[in-house]
């Protein structure tokens, strides 16, 4: 979790930020918004506590909803992108994996996003989280970028080039017209034969 979205200090004032978090979180995947009496309520909190807990109070709990978001995002793309999963099932099946696994939580969180985006022009703390989030995947996916390439089983070409183009299309998976399309997975396919056909070594 990242220091803009307040992270969670041990103890009592702790468990209140996680459960106004969880709050917020319940609200915008059931209704796509959110009040701060509901949340407060919902936690069994005052509004008050809110703007104790949280100094951008509603804001706040938006970025901390949207932080736990990305960061299962990232985590998704951290379980698949690694060269033990390249070696053991092959460039195509860990794209796909990883397309997969982020259409699944953009398909779980569409409401958490839209709210989210809809909010980060306005938001120092949403813009933070994000740029946080979009830099530690830029990492992860180069690392995954040099191990595959030392491998022989991504082309040879500017790794950091590579790694930002796996940070664009993973960001683009948050697209409704393949998460509300009727045949997401033949999509889903397209979009990951793509992948593969840019990262695979020339033959």
């Amino acid at each position: 979790m990242t220091a803009t979205a307040d992270a969670v200090p041990p103890g009592r004032s702790g468990r209140t930020r996680l459960a106004l978090v969880d709050a917020t979180l319940h609200r915008l995947r059931v209704d796509g918004s959110f009040t701060a009496e509901q949340v407060a309520a919902d936690a069994g909190v005052s509004v008050a506590t809110i703007y104790n807990r949280f100094s951008e109070g509603r804001d706040g709990l938006l970025a901390g909803a949207f932080d736990r978001v990305l960061d299962r995002l990232v985590v998704v793309s951290a379980e698949v992108l690694t060269v033990e999963v390249l070696l053991d099932r092959g460039l195509e099946e860990t794209v796909r994996a990883m397309v997969d696994g982020l259409v699944e939580v953009f398909s779980e969180e569409t409401l958490v996003m839209r709210a989210a985006l809809a909010r980060l022009p306005e938001c120092r703390s949403l813009r933070d989280s994000f740029r946080h989030h979009e830099a530690e995947a830029r990492a992860l996916n180069r690392r995954f970028v040099q191990l595959g390439q030392a491998a022989g089983r991504i082309v040879g070409s500017d790794p950091d080039e590579l790694a930002d183009l796996l940070v664009i299309l993973g960001q683009g998976v948050n697209n409704p017209l393949l998460l509300g399309a009727p045949d997401r997975a033949r999509l889903v396919g397209h979009l990951t034969t793509a992948i593969v056909a840019v990262l695979a070594p020339e033959a």
